[in-house]
């Protein structure tokens, strides 16, 4: 098989779904239950979801949209319908020179901070969401380091603990801390952690589930993002992967008001890729 043929058969994009959450009850989620939405635009797809505002009948997410016209990563607002699950708007929040992806949401009172990812950079920035202009603007430099999908949570008086992994190594076994002493930064080097086959990186916020503190994590064992992985320390609790043949991976879990959201890593060709892998062992 020629690489161009090799890269078109394995080529995938990204789909969003829901599901209704009201707890942190990861152990019983079943994949079979989401709810898919169906992305009207054919030249876009959607990952990194995080969730800006629920409504009865629709919700909007920051996520990463990649056009495949501009060829790298901005971060957009979507409206989701919830009763015909489809997306009814898309609007690009920021736009830069260098990719950009996971759009971490935090909460100051009424005052929304977006961190995304932009390890392109070299640096890490956070931005107001300005609601008027619907933009992320005022841009804060809180790292001169290139981290990716840095997620940050308070831990103690006064003390912010954020998690990333970092370039040129993204997608491998050491999560790395830094401290600051407000959400804002700015952030210095604290620690770093090892963890087993490449699963360090985050994919989503931490969350506390009965007397345990959660770390989402995505699975980058042999490929990009195949599954979420849930830790308590270094013990996996549980995992969250696609089934059937059409999708082969997940790689960001958020709640927030009673909504999930995940992302999903879809074939173009599943049944061509099913073929494939099953020829793939009959040769061996």
């Amino acid at each position: 098989m020629s690489n161009k043929l090799a890269s078109i058969l394995t080529h995938y994009t990204w789909d969003l779904a829901y599901f209704d959450c009201h707890d942190q009850d990861f152990e019983n989620l079943d994949i079979k239950a989401l709810h898919y939405i169906k992305n009207p635009y054919k030249i876009k797809w959607f990952a990194d979801p995080f969730i800006l505002d629920v409504e009865k009948n629709e919700f909007q997410l920051l996520v990463e949209e990649y056009d495949n016209s501009i060829k790298r990563g901005r971060i957009a607002r979507l409206v989701v319908d919830k009763l015909r699950n489809v997306i009814t708007e898309c609007k690009i929040v920021l736009d830069l020179p260098t990719h950009l992806s996971f759009p971490a949401i935090y909460r100051i009172g009424t005052q929304i901070i977006v961190h995304p990812e932009n390890s392109a950079s070299g640096a890490s920035y956070m931005y107001k969401y300005d609601v008027e202009s619907d933009s992320l603007v005022d841009p804060i430099c809180v790292l001169n380091e290139p981290v990716t999908d840095a997620i940050i949570r308070k831990e103690g008086e006064g003390q912010y603990m954020m998690r990333a992994t970092c370039a040129p190594n993204p997608n491998g076994d050491i999560l790395r801390y830094y401290t600051a002493d407000s959400l804002m930064g700015p952030y210095s080097f604290y620690r770093e952690e090892v963890f087993e086959n490449n699963t360090a990186r985050m994919a989503g916020y931490l969350f506390q589930h009965k007397d345990k503190i959660i770390r989402p994590a995505q699975d980058c064992y042999g490929s990009y993002g195949k599954a979420v992985l849930f830790y308590d320390g270094h013990q996996v609790l549980g995992k969250l992967s696609p089934v059937g043949i059409k999708y082969c991976g997940i790689h960001t879990y958020n709640t927030y008001q009673g909504i999930g959201i995940v992302d999903l890593k879809r074939w173009d060709y599943p049944f061509l890729v099913a073929v494939k892998d099953v020829v793939k062992k009959i040769i061996r």
